[in-house]
């Protein structure tokens, strides 16, 4: 049986990429709240922390001195997610009449995904604020190199996990066939 090319997924993602990462350059905070709500209430779930809502500034959590603004949204990680998975999902050729409902899946799972990681990339960032003493927190590429460290962390277990598990089902369909 001859096979499909790839290209055009593999274009279509790409496609899909620029266009979503171009509208986060004009959206807000408001504008990201279905990434900053849920991410905030999970950190008021495990913080003990009030929060307020404020435009502006995003979710103020007064008693933490921080905030959950677009910058800690997590679009861009959601982005990458969406994008890693779908594109394996192609390279790994997985059942052919299941990759179009997989693909639009992708982007509900990376949200899922997303929620999780970024709410321990904020829990994670206030436990080293609490560890680390008041002269090396000044230093602002500190909370974003920890950002990054904790996003490639979870982006390779999640690629390596999503290659397990197709390896795994491949394995079991090519057994039952």
């Amino acid at each position: 049986m001859k096979q499909r090319p790839l290209w055009p997924y593999y274009v279509g993602l790409a496609i899909g990429f620029a266009l979503l990462k171009a509208v986060y350059v004009h959206t807000t905070s408001t504008d990201l709240l279905i990434l900053l709500a849920p991410t905030n209430y999970l950190v008021e779930i495990a913080l003990g922390s009030a929060s307020v809502f404020d435009a502006a500034a995003g979710f103020m959590h007064p008693d933490l001195h921080i905030s959950i603004d677009k910058s800690c949204s997590g679009y861009n990680f959601w982005l990458l997610c969406w994008l890693l998975l779908s594109a394996t999902a192609v390279q790994q050729r997985l059942y052919p009449r299941l990759l179009m409902p997989m693909l639009v899946l992708m982007p509900f799972v990376s949200y899922v995904l997303t929620l999780l990681v970024n709410t321990s990339r904020i829990l994670t960032a206030v436990f080293l604020r609490g560890l680390l003493p008041p002269a090396i927190q000044q230093f602002s590429w500190l909370h974003q190199a920890e950002g990054a460290l904790l996003y490639l962390f979870f982006l390779v277990l999640i690629y390596l996990g999503f290659i397990s598990s197709c390896s795994y089902f491949q394995a079991r369909h090519a057994h039952a066939a």
